[in-house]
């Protein structure tokens, strides 16, 4: 706080003046952007159009109206932008005159004269223009002292009859007047709060105690004198600063032996002060020379709180805590007052004692028991221990402890019979003989239910249908959620019912039937199938709390159609690998690989072949869903695997096909047999022969069969 200096006078413009013409005092503080210079006509007075308005300070013109202009060119350089008069004045009978961008050498006495055409004086007026510049002090203190002193002391005597008021930013927070020395209330904010000296003219100390601080006391307070007829005198304004305590946080886990709540002052103190450590407002140590006393202790009587010897000289007040319990999270401020009881420091620590771990149990629906596990190596007597399961308590019949935990330290939970709803988080608190709070685990539990089932479909099919039909129904309060790779896909509740999936062009790509919970059937219809679309699709029941009440997964394969085989003999100009769709292709990648190697690619309608020009796919052709490849000058090592595989915009998968390719050395007198055996027949009788001298057969297969190609010259 900044020492109490004497204050002199505001300076003071004085002018000599006949007392023919009206004068006028305005006060303005420098800081203010603009003042009026007021000067207005009675109905009475008759001003014709061709009047001249002249304002002038001292010597120096400050601003014209003649000839219905404001002649600018004729005002002082200082004055030049800086007045402002109404456009009309002679007829709104408003001569008064608005100055602006303030300075402090502005103050002083100001002439307005109305002549008439001839030069004759119509009216004049003086008003008296005093700008204040207030004395500005700093004031910093923290939140929670009892009392700071806002400090404003004179030099000079003043009259008796003279009224002070204290303001903070616009609200009179006290006066005082002929003896009467009041604290004023508005709206109760500094009920009590506010106090001046006594006989404060005599002291010549108008000196401000204000008590009980809050952050909200920061800001400006201005202390005004004025005289019996209103004028002000003195002004000084001191800015307070009212800061928060000190916050430090500290984080521990339950259990351990004990943790510093640090506090290292840089100024010493006298050897008088009081420090005082408290927890939720109760006292749990204190300090003073003579005196270092505990207030915390645990159920045989240790104390639990430790300072450090002689704190004041080693300026390091920190508190040392004992024996860690949860009920020690909280916020511990240390305060050292001086002899007289004022708060001279403050600051708080923030202590979070934390669970040391949250465990995870997980098993489905059926299993006859679970073990909720919860050991500790402290020792502890005449305790109870709750379980909980959320906020409730545990069912009983089903869970069940073992026998003489305090001995064995393990208060392991078993919960028999599992239903679904037995899914969330089981906490375990252990409480002494008082009711507080000593230990405490949580374990969260997962009971799974994976009904699950296959679904096979082939990639190009309209739509497929993933099932779930329940044999219970449900309250209309549920909420049912199909997602895919834990990303949501549908969802639906009474008045929502929403798909999450869609196509390119923004079309739904789910479905679910109307009313699926009275019709218990909560199946999902999937539109437009991708090869991406394969996968887990897992749909969740939950109420409203959000607990899951049922859940069932489906598989969902989508395969490539066919795997197509062709055959041809090395020197054939030409051979056609054919792929076509009725899916309709927009800005797709198609890509073309010879077992891991690509071939060719086709992007944004550019070709680009990997094989010196051997490979063709036809531009115009693709927009009719044609994506074959022409592969060119055969050679033996161009037999293998064939893959095309189209892509959307995002680079995920659209479609895929595989074809074979054969390329057999010259040999016009082979006969060629192909024979189609099925894996599912252990006898493995062909189910197809064909035979041909043709260099090139083209056949389809499906899945499950395999394919036995040879030649034979005759």
């Amino acid at each position: 706080m900044m020492e109490d200096q004497p204050h002199s006078l505001t300076s003071v413009c004085l002018i000599v003046l006949s007392s023919d013409y009206p004068v006028e005092m305005v006060e303005v503080e420098q800081e203010e952007k603009s003042v009026l210079l007021p000067f207005k006509v009675t109905e009475e007075d008759d001003i014709s159009q061709d009047v001249k308005v002249e304002w002038k300070r001292q010597n120096m013109i400050v601003h014209v109206y003649q000839n219905n202009e404001h002649q600018h060119l004729l005002q002082d350089q200082d004055y030049r932008d800086r007045t402002e008069m109404n456009e009309d004045p002679h007829r709104t009978k408003d001569f008064s005159l608005k100055l602006k961008d303030l300075q402090l050498s502005d103050h002083g006495g100001y002439t307005c004269t109305v002549y008439n055409k001839d030069g004759y004086i119509l009216l004049q007026k003086v008003v008296l223009l005093n700008i204040t510049v207030l004395q500005v002090e700093m004031v910093e203190v923290t939140q929670g002292e009892k009392s700071v002193l806002l400090p404003f002391r004179i030099k000079d005597d003043l009259s008796l009859d003279v009224t002070l008021l204290w303001r903070h930013e616009k609200v009179t927070v006290h006066a005082y007047q002929r003896g009467q020395n009041q604290s004023v209330l508005i709206g109760q904010d500094y009920e009590g709060r506010t106090e001046m000296k006594k006989d404060p003219l005599n002291n010549k100390d108008f000196s401000l105690t204000l008590k009980d601080l809050r952050l909200t006391d920061r800001g400006v307070y201005t202390c005004t004198v004025h005289n019996k007829d209103g004028h002000m005198l003195l002004q000084k304004a001191v800015t307070l600063s009212v800061r928060e305590y000190q916050l430090e946080m500290v984080e521990v886990t339950q259990g351990k032996e004990f943790v510093l709540l640090p506090f290292k002052i840089k100024e010493g103190f006298t050897q008088d002060v009081k420090v005082e450590w408290k927890h939720k407002n109760k006292m749990v140590h204190e300090y003073q020379i003579g005196k270092d006393q505990c207030h915390l202790k645990d159920q045989d009587q240790k104390q639990r709180t430790e300072m450090k010897k002689d704190p004041l000289n080693t300026k390091d007040l920190s508190l040392t805590l004992k024996d860690l319990h949860l009920t020690d999270s909280g916020v511990y401020t240390c305060t050292v007052y001086n002899k007289d009881g004022h708060m001279l420091i403050q600051k708080s620590v923030t202590l979070s004692v934390r669970v040391p771990e949250v465990q995870m149990v997980e098993t489905v629906k059926g299993v006859q028991s679970v073990l909720l596990p919860f050991t500790t190596d402290i020792k502890i007597q005449d305790v109870t221990a709750e379980w909980k399961h959320e906020d409730r308590k545990v069912p009983q019949g089903r869970a069940e402890m073992k026998k003489d935990p305090l001995r064995t330290g393990d208060f392991s939970l078993t919960l028999k019979d599992l239903h679904l709803t037995d899914s969330g988080v089981y906490t375990c608190t252990v409480y002494n003989k008082d009711g507080h709070m000593l230990l405490q685990k949580s374990v969260t539990l997962s009971v799974k239910e994976y009904q699950l089932e296959m679904v096979e479909v082939t990639q190009g099919k309209e739509f497929v249908l993933l099932p779930f039909k329940i044999k219970e129904g449900f309250t209309q309060d549920v909420k049912v959620e199909w997602k895919h790779k834990n990303k949501m896909v549908h969802e639906y509740q009474i008045g929502k019912d929403q798909c999450h999936l869609k196509g390119q062009d923004q079309k739904q790509r789910t479905e679910m039937k109307k009313d699926p919970l009275n019709t218990k059937d909560l199946s999902l219809t999937l539109k437009d199938l991708h090869l991406t679309d394969s996968g887990v699709y897992t749909c969740t029941v939950y109420n409203k709390d959000g607990h899951m009440l049922l859940r069932k997964s489906v598989t969902l394969s989508v395969r490539v159609p066919e795997v197509q085989m062709v055959e041809t003999v090395k020197g054939v100009q030409s051979v056609l690998l054919p792929f076509t769709t009725d899916i309709k292709l927009q800005d797709v990648t198609a890509e073309w690989k010879h077992e891991d190697r690509k071939v060719h690619i086709y992007q944004r309608d550019q070709n680009q072949s990997y094989i010196q020009r051997r490979t063709e796919v036809k531009n115009e052709q693709i927009k009719n869903g044609d994506l074959s490849l022409t592969l060119k000058d055969l050679h033996l090592t161009d037999s293998g695997v064939y893959t095309c595989t189209v892509y959307n915009k995002d680079g995920h998968m659209l479609l895929q096909k595989s074809v074979t390719l054969s390329v057999r050395g010259e040999c016009y007198s082979c006969l060629s047999t192909l024979q189609i055996l099925s894996e599912k027949d252990p006898i493995k009788q062909p189910v197809m022969q064909v035979k041909s001298k043709s260099n090139q057969i083209t056949f389809i297969v499906t899945s499950h069969v395999q394919v036995h190609w040879y030649s034979t010259c005759e």
